[in-house]
């Protein structure tokens, strides 16, 4: 066979049942149907004379060379996309499609500050917010999902640009009727009673730097009681369950909770963590990064 034989959407069919393992999801994916995308495959092995998966009715599994196969085909896609926006190198910066990716623990808090002023100063620009944990974000933006992350600087930077955007305090939410031996309105993290800290489910950093302040293995689970998200936790908190940690974008005072919740900034000055927007090191267009970057520092809350 030659070269002219191959499309890339043949390589996007391998990349998709390779990285998702399921037929299902892959097709999803692909905005193909399942049959479509099972036959395609089938006739990329014909064609090459190579098996690419093992199936079974239970699982599907990459064969040694299919492994060998899809690392190859990864690279060709995220070159032939390096061409493409290459060619389009004279378009407008910022404008198109830009998949962003911000954890659920910033998202809802920060992006109404930064979203206005994005769209008047790019008008062109369609962006596209993806929310999630870090590491499935991240894994997003490795394969080229999305073009860039907001996240917590929690995780290993090797192969990414790292833009750090503000850093961002701890506050601890209590019930209102808990008196703390404060010092100048501020607590220390060795009044908190680990038994009653509530935290977010496994998988959201925000729950890793929870535990690493306080100091607690990252196995161990300090309450009964886990959430998936920082406002069910405000009203578990409001409910007199127990305390949990905001930060502090994440502060804001609700009328039905005002009497029943009390925040209180802490003595430490480790009570914070770093905010960051995080692109692939080889991204083909680092000054929309850089841009982007500093729109969004031009935009920072004022209490930050």
């Amino acid at each position: 066979m030659n070269v002219s034989q191959l499309s890339l959407r043949d390589l996007e069919y391998l990349i998709a049942v390779g990285e998702e393992l399921h037929f299902g999801r892959a097709a999803l994916r692909l905005h193909v149907s399942q049959p479509t995308l099972s036959e395609q495959i089938k006739k990329l092995e014909s064609l090459l004379e190579v098996k690419f998966f093992e199936r079974s009715k239970r699982s599907v599994k990459l064969t040694p060379q299919g492994t060998e196969l899809l690392e190859v085909a990864q690279k060709i896609l995220k070159e032939a996309e390096v061409f493409i926006r290459i060619a389009q190198n004279k378009k407008s910066p910022l404008s198109g499609e830009f998949h962003l990716g911000a954890i659920a623990t910033v998202g809802p808090y920060y992006l109404p500050y930064i979203i206005g002023p994005l769209r008047k100063s790019f008008p062109e620009l369609e962006l596209i917010i993806h929310e999630g944990m870090t590491e499935d974000l991240l894994s997003k933006l490795d394969n080229g999902q999305l073009n860039a992350v907001i996240a917590s600087r929690t995780f290993d930077e090797k192969n990414y640009r790292v833009y750090s955007l503000y850093q961002e305090p701890f506050w601890l939410a209590a019930p209102a009727e808990i008196q703390f031996k404060n010092k100048n309105g501020r607590i220390s993290v060795n009044e908190i009673d680990e038994e009653k800290l509530l935290l977010l489910a496994d998988g959201n950093c925000l729950k890793d730097e929870v535990l690493n302040f306080c100091g607690l293995s990252k196995n161990r689970r300090s309450s009964k009681i886990q959430s998936t998200s920082l406002e069910t936790l405000r009203h578990l908190v409001a409910s007199g369950n127990g305390y949990t940690f905001f930060p502090e974008l994440a502060l804001r005072e609700d009328k039905k909770l005002k009497n029943l919740i009390k925040y209180h900034p802490f003595i430490e000055k480790t009570a914070h963590r770093e905010i960051v927007l995080v692109s692939r090191e080889q991204y083909s267009k680092p000054e929309e990064i850089r841009l982007l970057f500093q729109k969004l520092k031009e935009n920072l809350p004022t209490f930050l």
